[in-house]
């Protein structure tokens, strides 16, 4: 059984370090076989939870040149705050 979507979405940018939006979006699309807007965006709304709870913490932001979501949208580097490790690691997700 897969993991739930949204500790996965932690556990891929702890991998990476780094990585803008769309590219944790990718990858938690490309893993679990899900496309298209809807879960573009529903995941883009995770990683603002996530950001607004601590658990992400905003590196970088630029305009959406690549129109991933779309060409009037700010795209977001993300990096796992230290809070958002220590959540990984209390609930073993690490």
């Amino acid at each position: 059984m897969q993991e739930p979507m949204k500790p996965r979405l932690m556990q891929i940018l702890r991998e990476k370090q780094e990585a803008w939006d769309y590219v944790l979006s990718d990858a938690l699309l490309s893993e679990y076989g899900k496309s298209g807007d809807y879960w573009k965006l529903v995941i883009r709304f995770w990683m603002t939870e996530l950001a607004t709870g601590g658990l992400f913490e905003i590196i970088d932001a630029k305009a959406d040149e690549d129109k991933y979501y779309s060409d009037d949208k700010i795209v977001y580097k993300y990096s796992l705050s230290d809070y958002g490790i220590d959540t990984l690691e209390y609930f073993q997700l690490e």
